[in-house]
């Protein structure tokens, strides 16, 4: 339980505002407002610190510069890797992905085999670090998408071949954006990472504690495990 010490300082200090893309399941807009495991799990915390939610949606190359450059940003669902590792304070875990391509149904196109997709264009979303995952394995005809509709549109379309994404959110996004599943088949994983909730670094230390705390009582409380349940089951 929260002190209400901290409760009390909780406006001494700039508040966190929240960044995201449209990246279901974690987060994304539909007719009713935000959704997602990462939206909800934000919204949870910020009445645990006591402040409104705080949220904005952008291309997501955009919210991931500005929280790179910003004093008070968090960002989420961001990919864990070293060439971000001290960019960002990686302040909450979410979920571990696999990388995954994808194709369209009755595609000639072999998702199993890495040296046949090397030679197709392969969509990927912009700003996102998989594109370095295609990189070091030498594709050469690598789409960029400003988001996952546009990345399944391009698929859909016959513009790209493939699309490689985390599995989890090109799943839910096939759902979300009224694509039909049947239309889609998945094909070989190229690489994993872990998926955070993180901020600038300069978020203040008192700030930072905050949100964390708020995590914690609700790890306690079956709070974060029943999100989970929730957006990342129904995928399997």
């Amino acid at each position: 339980m929260f002190s209400a010490l901290l409760i009390s300082n909780a406006a001494r200090a700039a508040p966190l505002e929240w960044l995201a893309g449209e990246l279901p399941p974690f987060v994304w807009q539909s007719h009713d407002g935000p959704q997602g495991l990462a939206y909800e799990l934000a919204a949870q915390m910020s009445a645990k610190v006591g402040r409104p939610m705080a949220l904005s949606f952008y291309p997501w190359a955009r919210a991931v510069r500005m929280t790179e450059g910003g004093p008070n940003y968090g960002v989420f669902p961001l990919a864990r890797t070293p060439d971000r590792e001290a960019q960002f304070k990686w302040l909450i875990p979410l979920a571990h992905v696999n990388y995954t391509f994808f194709g369209r149904s009755g595609s000639s196109v072999d998702l199993d085999d890495l040296n046949a997709l090397r030679a197709q264009r392969v969509g990927v979303l912009r700003g996102s670090p998989i594109i370095n995952n295609l990189q070091a394995e030498r594709f050469q005809h690598v789409v960029q998408a400003k988001d996952y509709k546009e990345l399944l549109r391009l698929l859909a379309e016959g513009i790209v071949a493939a699309a490689y994404a985390g599995e989890p959110m090109l799943r839910a996004a096939i759902d979300e954006f009224n694509f039909k599943p049947q239309d889609f088949r998945s094909g070989l994983s190229l690489k994993s990472a872990e998926l955070y909730m993180a901020t600038s670094l300069t978020l203040d230390p008192a700030e930072e504690e905050r949100w964390l705390q708020a995590y914690r009582a609700l790890q306690l409380d079956g709070t974060v495990a029943r999100l989970q349940k929730k957006y990342l089951q129904r995928e399997r």
